[in-house]
């Protein structure tokens, strides 16, 4: 089995995008639900959360736990019978992924948090799983840096001992924030959201995406970086001309079809012009802070723009408001940006 843990930023995307993901990489076995942590069969762990934004750490489930009462009092005996099930689980089977030319370490994520799994002890836990590994392996404890990170992930009613496969690169999203990039305008989406919402859109390799709204380029960056192939346009050229900059910082320029100034409302033009009759996904953050009369003009591009994508195609974007379009909403999530803003990322597809 295969466990992932969703980031616990917000309640509904990470799922969604673990949905998007698993559908991406044609997985069609279970999915099981126990809040932050979804169980699957043997699914791409790897792949997966290299890939997302939400989507924290990928497991190999190795044993699993259910707690049969939850008693504060009884804290120290319920952790006592979970060791001494993982000690005789252990006993007649090897240990997955660690022998003696590896190092490991064990940790312990509680993501269930009420009086019970606060109480645990997660020191004791991780001292003597470790021991019974250590026993059963004869590896190298490395706190630090191991070959295999040993997770115990808590839950409301189960433990579960699993080896972590995949951790989502934090340090990506933290050095490619938009003010650090060649080109910037503030009020750009941060990629973490712009990397989910190119998820949600089913992109795959090869695709063609549009922004028609491509401000710095954020959603094209991620979408290039997946293998798509680009299509943006703006109406200030500054930006359009900004996405091209910052599209060649990461060495993109290869995967452009076309960037350039325009106005949204005449991006069936242009693509005509491309020769490309339909796109694969349509990705955008429409600007907002503008007048009513300009916001009613983004709506209408809105409701045009299914009219360029492909079947069984994506329209991702975010918006204020919620948009009805004449496709089938499958998600839409808010996103509080500060006081004053909301984003509805809204997920159509062309059925």
């Amino acid at each position: 089995m295969i466990g992932y843990v969703l980031n616990g930023e917000h309640e509904e995307i990470p799922y969604a995008e673990l949905m998007a993901l698993l559908e991406i990489f044609n997985y069609n076995g279970s999915v099981e639900r126990l809040k932050r942590y979804i169980i699957t069969e043997d699914s791409p762990a790897k792949k997966i959360v290299k890939r997302s934004g939400y989507i924290d750490e990928g497991h190999r489930i190795v044993f699993k736990y259910d707690l049969e009462e939850k008693n504060v009092n009884l804290v120290d005996k319920v952790v006592d019978d979970f060791i001494k099930s993982f000690e005789e689980f252990i006993k007649d089977r090897d240990y997955p992924d660690i022998d003696e030319s590896k190092s490991y370490a064990v940790r312990v994520l509680k993501l269930h948090k009420d009086e019970f799994t606060k109480s645990i002890n997660s020191l004791k836990i991780e001292r003597e799983l470790g021991g019974i590994i250590k026993l059963k392996t004869n590896a190298k404890v490395n706190l630090t840096k191991p070959d295999v990170l040993v997770r115990v992930v808590i839950l409301e009613n189960n433990f579960f001992v699993s080896n972590v496969l995949e951790m989502r690169d934090r340090e990506y999203f933290q050095k490619n924030r938009p003010h650090l990039r060649k080109y910037f305008h503030p009020g750009c989406m941060l990629p973490k959201l712009a990397r989910t919402m190119v998820n949600l859109a089913r992109v795959k390799e090869g695709d063609v995406v549009l922004d028609p709204f491509c401000g710095t380029g954020g959603f094209l960056i991620e979408a290039g970086l997946i293998g798509a192939k680009l299509i943006g346009c703006d109406i200030d050229w500054r930006m359009a001309s900004g996405t091209l900059i910052n599209l060649e910082e990461y060495n993109l320029l290869d995967n452009v079809i076309k960037v350039k100034k325009l106005d949204a409302k005449y991006v069936k033009e242009f693509l005509n012009e491309l020769n490309i009759e339909k796109v694969d996904a349509v990705v955008t953050d429409p600007p907002y802070g503008i007048s009513t009369a300009k916001k009613g003009e983004i709506e209408k591009i809105l409701k045009m723009l299914p009219e360029v994508i492909k079947e069984n195609g994506y329209f991702v974007f975010a918006y204020p408001k919620k948009v009805e379009l004449d496709m089938e909403l499958e998600g839409l999530y808010k996103v509080y940006i500060h006081k004053g803003l909301i984003r509805h990322i809204h997920v159509y597809k062309k059925v």
